[in-house]
């Protein structure tokens, strides 16, 4: 008799089981925003400055190799947000005048803004991105 009863248990709990593997919803995946794709601060708030005067700006933009921290690709304008930490050394200078290089050679116009500047500048920053432009 005490058989019987582990036998309904367990075959209760499969079927509870089942039944709540069929009805469950699976979550919708994050909404992921192109904002969340900028991988700095200096990155997001010249992002949030661009689209506040209207610009359509893309984030992570791919050319080859590189990435564009923040391009206007409609007018193939490739905007660097250079931060002290990450452009400061020597050898990472060279690997930026090789990927401003390479993005050249494939069309684009590229700008370097340093962190300084887009968050102490900012009005300037884009009046010369309004400039390259035309």
């Amino acid at each position: 008799m005490y058989q019987l009863y582990e036998y309904i248990i367990f075959f209760g709990l499969l079927g509870i089981s089942f039944l709540a593997f069929i009805l469950h919803k699976p979550e919708k995946p994050p909404i992921v925003l192109p904002k969340d794709k900028c991988e700095s601060p200096i990155e997001r708030r010249l992002y949030d400055s661009l689209r506040f005067n209207g610009y359509d700006v893309t984030p992570q933009v791919r050319c080859g190799a590189y990435r564009i921290d923040l391009a206007l690709v409609s007018h193939r304008l490739a905007i660097e947000c250079d931060g002290k930490q990450w452009h400061s050394t020597p050898s990472q200078k060279a690997h930026d005048r090789k990927k401003d290089r390479y993005l050249r050679k494939n069309g684009w116009k590229v700008i370097r803004f340093s962190g300084s500047q887009i968050n102490g500048q900012t009005a300037k920053v884009l009046q010369r991105i309004k400039k390259e432009l035309g």
